[in-house]
């Protein structure tokens, strides 16, 4: 399971509830929420409304960009099954960058004219996700820890 996938597991299992309310996943590090569709789950910083979208299809799980509060769909950072998922953090942020000139282009465009965004802010916040995944990662759950006497 790759590093984005693990948080995915943890949603689809349960142990995140993520609806309604947004979720602080860490220490209001970043958050987690379903939106009304109940098949988009979202991830992104607090204060940023940066990072990714889950979109649920059943047995296929599509990701795209989650940009100051928009899901912009045009752009597919990994789709459907396994196979065509980045397997690596080195593979996904590379995905994004291969995609980036494809937004650059979207935020021109009249639909997204409004979030007055950029591409180096999106990857720069995707950076900081990232770091933040890398971490929530690399966290161990101890059992019950009981002091003997």
């Amino acid at each position: 399971m790759n590093f984005v996938e693990h948080i995915w597991d943890h949603i689809r299992s349960g142990r995140i509830n993520n609806y309604p309310q947004p979720v602080a996943l860490n220490m209001g590090l970043a958050y987690t929420v379903k939106l009304n569709d109940k098949k988009t789950n979202l991830i992104w910083l607090p204060f940023e409304f940066t990072g990714l979208a889950y979109i649920d299809m059943g047995q296929l799980v599509n990701v795209h960009p989650y940009y100051r509060g928009a899901v912009i769909e045009e752009i597919e950072l990994s789709r459907g099954t396994d196979l065509h998922k980045p397997q690596t953090e080195e593979a996904f942020i590379r995905t994004i960058y291969m995609k980036s000139w494809e937004m650059h282009q979207l935020l021109q465009q009249e639909k997204y004219e409004y979030l007055k965004g950029s591409v180096p802010d999106y990857l720069t916040k995707m950076l900081h996700i990232t770091d933040w995944l890398r971490y929530y990662n690399s966290t161990k759950t101890l059992g019950d820890i009981r002091k003997i006497v």
